[in-house]
């Protein structure tokens, strides 16, 4: 039988609150981070934040949303390479 042990920390530790998954639906922060993606010419690292953030939102409720097939979203983050009606569509359910 495993036993769980807490864990104690100082009380002054100056330690914060983290949520992942809060700031990958915040999006003025998707926003800044395909930006900065598109800057630096990065379209890999624009496809990897939106797959991200659709993730956090739940891909297949995103999908069922905008009519956009889970095949379609599938291709798209597999060859990260879609095209410009198909990233709207994936941008448009998030939204």
């Amino acid at each position: 039988m495993k036993t769980s042990s807490k864990l104690k920390l100082k009380n002054d530790s100056r330690l914060i609150e983290y949520s992942p998954t809060q700031k990958l639906l915040d999006e003025n922060f998707i926003a800044q981070a395909v930006w900065e993606c598109l800057k630096n010419n990065d379209p890999q690292g624009v496809m990897e934040v939106i797959e991200a953030h659709l993730e956090a939102v739940n891909k297949v409720k995103a999908a069922q949303h905008v009519e956009l097939s889970r095949a379609t979203m599938y291709h798209a983050f597999k060859s990260k390479n879609p095209t410009v009606k198909t990233l709207a569509k994936l941008v448009n359910c998030c939204a």
